[in-house]
């Protein structure tokens, strides 16, 4: 038998009663598994699923097989949170789709608080139109500190897909420190020549450190 709560501990009727702004995180994430199992409530159990994935940070991270290996979250639970997630991801891209990108502080503003804090190396290109408004933002690679790895035939793939006039590419350093690597200057004039081949301009590369972020159009690292 599934354990359940008592009434006054619902998040549903919380949320009715003082309005959804009031839930914490863990009772939203329960308004979205919805029952808990055997051993655990539904807050129980989204509490520890919290505590495992290590905070609401990571939960753009999360896939369906992480998920279904937490215990007490199965197919059906799974599927749910990944949707709600990618539903947040739309509508973000939807409310900042004429974001205007066209100063390195502007950029960091933009990408700090996705990247500042993530324990992994994450390679992101920005595709602008004629305006340096933010087309499409995607993650290309996750989880290398080789640099060789990115492929400039796979950023200006997104690039041509999206009918991009100009990119910026951005990743972090894991470290805080965001000073560049050799490799990191090598793969930013690679990346800028494949460009110019194509003539879609690579406006900039911003190297996430935490509190501080370091621009190659301006060539030097800036502390916030």
């Amino acid at each position: 038998m599934i354990k359940t709560l008592p009434m006054e501990e619902n998040p549903r009727e919380k949320a009715l009663t003082y309005g959804i702004e009031t839930l914490s995180n863990v009772e939203l994430l329960a308004l979205i598994l919805r029952t808990g199992n055997k051993k655990e409530n539904v807050l129980e159990l989204s509490a520890r699923v919290l505590k495992e994935i290590g905070g609401m940070k990571h939960l753009n991270e999360m896939n369906y097989a992480f998920l279904t290996s937490i215990k007490g979250i199965k197919q059906a639970k799974a599927i749910e949170i990944l949707g709600v997630i990618e539903f947040a991801k739309r509508m973000h891209n939807i409310n900042y789709q004429s974001e205007v990108l066209n100063d390195p502080h502007l950029i960091y503003q933009w990408m700090k608080n996705k990247m500042m804090f993530l324990n992994q190396e994450h390679f992101v290109v920005l595709c602008l139109d004629t305006k340096c408004r933010l087309i499409k933002e995607k993650t290309l690679f996750i989880g290398t500190s080789n640099m060789s790895i990115v492929s400039p035939k796979e950023i200006f793939k997104e690039a041509i897909a999206s009918n991009s006039t100009f990119i910026i590419i951005c990743h972090n350093h894991p470290s805080g420190d965001c000073y560049p690597s050799d490799e990191d200057i090598h793969l930013t004039n690679h990346i800028k020549k494949s460009g110019e081949m194509i003539g879609i301009k690579v406006l900039d590369h911003i190297i996430i450190g935490k509190n501080e972020f370091y621009s190659f159009e301006m060539g030097k690292k800036v502390k916030i």
